[in-house]
């Protein structure tokens, strides 16, 4: 399961850090956060109650997830970092007393939608890296992943030739890993890792493919062994 993305996004000179992750059941939310220097500038939650009591489903949660954060990365690369901190800053804030009271008047009169929008885009617009066949990772594995990159074209979706790609194995009780590789003609990298042994903490392959100044991220956790 895709639990967060992680992406730097350079505007004006200053590079942000967006983050963007499901806060679980017990807290449904999405919570995207946008640092600069390791301070927190901006965040976006947005609740997900209704998947919780219509049924949940895991892959609409995932594109939510996946939507939100490109949007964050969007509006950042926009500049419209004043429009984030004050969607954040109107998420933060509590509801009027006019609006929890039962007993408060109420108005006819038309009230003006001045709260930021983030902009829209394509699901897959620029450039994406996916998984070939999506699989369960466990610790202590040996695996080799098949990683596709494609961007947008004048034709539609088209491979990514020729597109570096890092590849990084993190977890809370191991050294980092870090490996790379190049995707051929048809956009393929087939990547070969063996995953460490751990029986505790978080961990989680992170791939970052870059080409012609875009960059694109994907994530995949690996679950312990006694999980």
């Amino acid at each position: 399961m895709i639990t967060g993305y992680n992406t730097d996004v350079e505007y004006n000179g200053v590079t942000y850090h967006v983050q963007t992750e499901d806060k679980g059941l017990q807290t449904p939310f999405i919570l995207s956060l946008v640092y600069v220097g390791g301070a927190i500038l901006a965040s976006k939650r947005s609740p997900y109650d209704d998947l919780v009591a219509g049924g949940f489903d895991e892959k609409i949660l995932v594109n939510r997830l996946q939507r939100q954060h490109k949007l964050i990365c969007a509006a950042v690369h926009a500049g419209r970092i004043e429009d984030l901190k004050r969607m954040g800053e109107r998420d933060a804030a509590p509801p009027s007393p006019a609006a929890t009271d039962e007993g408060a008047a109420t108005t006819t009169e038309p009230i003006e939608k001045t709260e930021p929008s983030l902009p829209q885009e394509p699901e897959d617009e620029g450039l994406v890296v996916r998984l070939v066949e999506e699989s369960e990772f466990r610790a202590g594995q040996n695996v080799t992943i098949q990683l596709l990159v494609t961007r947008e074209g004048e034709a539609g979706r088209e491979p990514a030739a020729n597109t570096p790609l890092a590849v990084k194995i993190l977890g809370t009780t191991f050294s980092p890993q870090f490996t790379t590789a190049t995707t051929d003609a048809r956009g393929f990298a087939p990547i070969s890792l063996s995953l460490p042994n751990f029986t505790s903490g978080r961990a989680a392959i992170l791939v970052k493919a870059e080409d012609r100044g875009e960059v694109a991220e994907l994530r995949r956790i690996i679950l312990p062994l006694d999980s």
